[in-house]
C-alpha cells in the first residue's frame, strides 16, 4: 500500500465544536472492511461530538468531492475538510490525536511524526511524498533517453552528414529528427494513456501493464548476454531501407526535399526505435492513469516525459556538430544501456503486478533506479573481464 503522510492544513475550529468526519469507501474495496469498524469506534466514542460522513465513490457526487482531495486510492479520511489521511494513516490512534486537537482548540503537531516528510522551503511547505509522480515523470523518461536504438539511428544519420562538413546542416536535420522522434513519442503515449483511461482502474489491466514490462525487461537483459533470440533491436532485415532513406536526406540539395526527407525518416525510424524500450512507455502511462488526474494533466506529463526523453539526443546533435565526429557508441555500450533500460523495466514490471500503489510514494521511484545503476555496473564490471575489447559503432 502506498505509504502517504498526513497533509495537515491549518485548523481554526473553537473548543467545544462538532467535528465532521468524511469517509471515502469502496463497496469492493478490501481494505474498507478494516477501516469501517474503525469509524464506527470513533463514532460511537465522540457521540455528539462528531458527524461522520460515509461517502461510497462508485456514486459520482461523492467522487467527485473524493477526486478534488487528490486522493489516490480508497478508503480515505478527511477531518473538517481540511486534514486529510490517506489509507496508510487511518488508524484509531491518528484519527483520536487529529480530532482531540480539534475539540481542544489547539493546533496539530507539525512536528509529530505524522508529518515527518513536510519539509519547509522558501517557497512554502512540500510533502516530499507527493512529489512521486514529478520524480518518477523526470526518472523515467531520462532512463528511456538512454535508448541504444534512437542514439544508433541518430549518429549514424550525423556521421553521414560529416561529409557535407557544415554545422548547420547538422543541426538543421538533427533539430527536425529529434523534434518529430519526440513528437511521434507523445502521439504514440497519449494513444496508451487513452487506452488505460477508457479500461478504467481495473487491477487486471495493471498487471497486464506489469507482465509486458517483464517480458520486455527480459528481453533486453537477454541482449546484453546473447543475440540469439527475439530481440527489440531494429530488425537487421530493416536496416538497408533506413540506411537508404538516411543517404537521400544526406544529399539532398533541395531544402524543402530535404525537410521532408527528414521527417519521413523520423517517422520510419521511431516506429521501429518504439519496441527498443517499450515497457518504460508503456509502464509510466498505466501508472499516470493510476492517479485520477484531470485530463489535461495526463497529457501535461506526457509532455514534460518526452522533453526529457530528447534531451541526452539534443546534447548529441550539438556535440556532433561541435566536433564533426569524435562522439561514438561501442556495441558494449549499446548493450549496456539495453541492460539498464532492461533492468528498470523488468523492476517496475514486478512493483506493477505485486505493489503497484508503491509507485504514487517518491522513495520507491528512487530506490528503483538506483538498484538498476548499481546491478548494470556490477554485471557490466564482472562480464568485461571476459570479453574482447569493442570499437566499432552499434551496427
Amino acid at each position: 500500500m502506498a505509504v502517504l503522510a498526513i497533509t495537515v492544513l491549518t485548523q481554526t475550529a473553537l473548543a467545544g465544536d462538532v467535528v465532521n468526519l468524511e469517509y471515502f469507501y469502496g463497496t469492493t474495496c478490501p481494505d474498507c472492511a478494516q477501516t469501517t469498524p474503525i469509524i464506527d469506534e470513533i463514532e460511537q466514542e465522540y457521540g455528539n461530538n462528531i458527524t461522520v460522513e460515509r461517502l461510497d465513490v462508485s456514486i459520482l457526487e461523492n467522487w467527485e468531492r473524493w477526486d478534488s482531495y487528490d486522493f489516490v486510492e480508497v478508503p480515505a479520511v478527511v477531518v473538517n475538510y481540511e486534514t486529510k489521511l490517506p489509507i496508510d494513516e487511518i488508524t484509531k490512534e491518528n484519527l483520536e490525536t487529529v480530532i482531540d486537537n480539534i475539540l481542544g482548540g489547539g493546533q496539530t503537531n507539525e512536528s509529530s511524526d505524522q508529518n515527518i516528510w513536510i519539509v519547509d522551503t522558501p517557497f512554502g511547505k512540500f510533502n516530499v511524498s507527493e512529489l512521486s509522480l514529478p520524480a518518477l515523470t523526470i526518472i523515467l523518461g531520462g532512463l528511456d533517453s538512454l535508448n541504444p536504438c534512437s542514439f544508433w539511428v541518430l549518429l549514424f544519420l550525423l556521421s553521414l552528414l560529416l561529409y557535407v562538413q557544415s554545422r548547420k546542416r547538422i543541426l538543421l536535420i538533427g533539430g527536425i529528427f529529434i523534434f518529430f522522434s519526440g513528437f511521434i513519442y507523445f502521439l504514440f503515449m497519449s494513444v496508451l494513456v487513452g487506452i488505460f483511461i477508457i479500461t478504467g482502474q481495473q487491477p487486471i489491466i495493471t498487471i497486464v501493464a506489469g507482465i509486458f514490462a517483464l517480458l520486455l525487461g527480459g528481453i533486453n537483459i537477454k541482449d546484453f548476454f546473447f543475440k540469439k533470440g527475439p530481440s527489440l533491436s531494429i530488425p537487421e532485415s530493416k536496416k538497408p531501407e533506413l540506411f537508404k532513406k538516411m543517404r537521400q536526406v544526406v544529399k539532398s540539395s533541395h531544402f524543402p526535399s530535404m525537410i521532408i526527407g527528414t521527417i519521413m525518416l523520423a517517422i520510419f525510424a521511431n516506429t521501429y526505435e518504439l519496441f527498443c524500450t517499450l515497457g518504460l512507455p508503456l509502464t509510466f502511462t498505466r501508472i499516470l492513469t493510476l492517479y485520477n488526474l484531470p485530463s489535461l494533466q495526463y497529457y501535461l506529463y506526457i509532455f514534460f516525459y518526452n522533453v526529457v526523453y530528447i534531451i541526452p539526443l539534443l546534447i548529441i546533435v550539438l556535440t556532433f556538430a561541435m566536433t564533426f565526429g569524435r562522439l561514438k557508441l561501442t556495441e558494449r555500450q549499446g548493450r549496456v544501456l539495453k541492460l539498464f533500460s532492461g533492468l528498470m523495466m523488468f523492476l517496475l514490471g514486478i512493483v506493477l503486478i505485486a505493489l503497484p500503489d508503491a509507485l504514487t510514494n517518491v522513495f520507491p521511484v528512487i530506490i528503483i533506479p538506483l538498484v538498476a545503476v548499481l546491478t548494470t555496473a556490477v554485471v557490466s564490471l564482472i562480464s568485461k573481464r571476459y570479453e574482447k575489447p569493442e570499437n566499432e559503432i552499434v551496427p
